[in-house]
């Protein structure tokens, strides 16, 4: 069974989605409800901050609910995003030979992980956004149609956020 097509209908390599580095601009950050083109920071639950940050490559954004109780993150902060379907490094490719050195998991590298499933993407104003639930804690992701294609994020893709400080 395929999890992915790509464009021409072929069935695609499974590991890395998306990757980049951004920077934390926002934390608990929400719209004035007094005047709705201010923010005022108001943090809804104890243990969950919802962080916006702006990647260095693409200028692709990110809107995250985070358990800061276990990852603390601050404004200014920056860290490497990548999104997965799969664990295995090397998910997909079949003709290479095993190289004991591989880590056995993209966990490895990454210091706070999530598995949910995509509910939405859409595309808006000349740029797609993928829409992940997380258990509860939501993700937008905002950026290019070519770096965030309509096939690799259907609705109900299951789906891996691996986030690491740089």
């Amino acid at each position: 069974k395929c999890s992915r097509r790509d464009d021409d209908g072929r069935c695609a390599a499974m590991g890395k989605l998306f990757e980049d580095i951004f920077e934390l601009k926002e934390l608990d950050m929400l719209p004035d409800p007094k005047n709705p083109e201010k923010k005022v920071r108001e943090k809804k639950f104890d243990k969950v901050s919802r962080i916006s940050a702006q990647s260095e490559s693409f200028g692709t954004e990110v809107t995250l609910d985070v358990n800061t109780e276990i990852y603390p993150m601050r404004e200014g902060d920056r860290f490497e995003l990548a999104l997965a379907d799969s664990l295995e490094p090397l998910a997909g490719m079949s003709d290479i030979t095993y190289d004991y050195t591989t880590p056995k998991s993209l966990l490895e590298d990454y210091e706070y992980a999530m598995h949910g499933k995509v509910f939405k993407y859409a595309e808006e104003k000349g740029k797609a956004v993928v829409y992940v639930s997380y258990g509860g804690l939501l993700m937008a992701l905002k950026g290019e149609i070519r770096a965030l294609r309509a096939k690799t994020f259907e609705p109900d893709t299951p789906i891996y956020l691996l986030i690491k400080k740089v």
